[in-house]
């Protein structure tokens, strides 16, 4: 059998993906992306709910090009495909796994096994559905876990929010920068974050000129934070979160509260980061604005000193369904397979 490392030196030209869920937000993303990807080709496209349909049928933008048709997961042939990327709600990848091919790299975008504590994840999450592929997979932050992902065959992306707080602040408890145990971060974003299906709660009348805080407190996304920083530190911080939902379409903005020295903060970042092509630290006191990275794999890192004493102020932007998303697992997936990082994702931010 050929290891892993063979195997793909062998993939000169490209490399036949398969997509589960290709209908929702995430899926249309990563479809996007990869149209533009000169080492991918697009070969099967699964989804209970819309097989037999053209992905045209369902993504008026996607008319005209050459897709195959949606097929429903009992009639897809696997044969041939290198890549598996799911894009379905948490549950499901874990419920079908064990039935892909072995030898095809699977990026999850689902929650299915961001968590290796399983009574932590079941709190959350209900009950897992294929423990013991848990630990086969690798957290896909892709700056922080790079060697790992290097090597794994299973990856599982971080969520939206996740992303945009881990990468500002896991440099800095790392680097025992952080002055307190617990950290304040508020989070804004963008309706998208829901998903596609219909919620009375976001629709258009009930969310325009409006602004709501959400997550009574112990959001799902706390305990994937916290494991994290736990995993990568071997620090415990408490993350004390409050998500929003505002009127647009896409984005998250974060704001996170912390004592240290500014410039400490500051040059840890930029060492930290300076190689990586996707992360962008702005100048002291330079906030950045949702507009820096909308439609791109981007996330801009800014810096403000509060004028009480050592307490610092960090924000971080990102768009969720790029850098929180599909963009992220394309980018994991080009680091796996060797490809150039920005294949696919060196479009500019979308302005205005």
């Amino acid at each position: 059998m050929k290891s892993v490392e063979n195997y793909r030196a062998d993939l000169k030209a490209s490399a036949n993906v398969c997509i589960l869920g290709p209908s929702g937000y995430t899926g249309h993303e990563l479809i996007r992306i990869l149209l533009n990807h000169t080492k991918v080709n697009i070969k099967l496209l699964i989804g209970d709910k819309s097989s037999g349909k053209n992905i045209s049928d369902i993504f008026s933008a996607f008319s005209n090009l050459d897709l195959p048709r949606i097929k429903s997961f009992e009639h897809a042939e696997f044969k041939g495909i290198d890549i598996i990327f799911s894009c379905m709600p948490s549950g499901k990848l874990a419920s079908i796994i064990h039935l892909l091919p072995k030898d095809a790299t699977i990026i999850d975008l689902s929650a299915d096994f961001r968590i290796k504590d399983i009574k932590l994840y079941e709190k959350y999450y209900g009950k897992h559905q294929n423990i013991k592929f848990i630990n086969k997979f690798t957290y896909g932050l892709t700056e922080i876990y790079g060697k790992e992902i290097k090597k794994s065959k299973y990856i599982s992306c971080p969520g939206c929010y996740p992303t945009s707080v881990l990468l500002p602040i896991l440099p800095l408890i790392k680097n025992n920068i952080i002055l307190m145990k617990d950290v304040i971060v508020d989070s804004k974003s963008g309706i998208s974050g829901a998903g596609r299906s219909f919620k009375k709660d976001l629709l258009f009348s009930e969310n325009n000129n409006s602004f709501t805080a959400y997550g009574k407190g112990d959001h799902r996304h706390i305990p994937e934070m916290e494991h994290h920083i736990l995993n990568i530190t071997s620090k415990k911080i408490n993350i004390i979160f409050t998500p929003h939902l505002i009127p647009i379409n896409r984005g998250i903005f974060t704001t996170i509260y912390l004592k240290g020295n500014i410039d400490t903060i500051l040059s840890t970042l930029n060492k930290n980061y300076r190689k990586d092509k996707f992360i962008i630290v702005n100048k002291l006191g330079n906030i950045p604005k949702l507009s820096d990275v909308l439609g791109s794999n981007n996330c801009k890192i800014g810096i403000l000193k509060h004028k009480r004493k050592d307490y610092i102020i960090l924000t971080s932007v990102i768009d969720n369904l790029l850098k929180g998303a599909s963009g992220q697992a394309v980018q994991n997936m080009n680091l796996i397979f060797n490809f150039p990082l920005e294949l696919g994702l060196d479009q500019l931010p979308l302005w205005p």
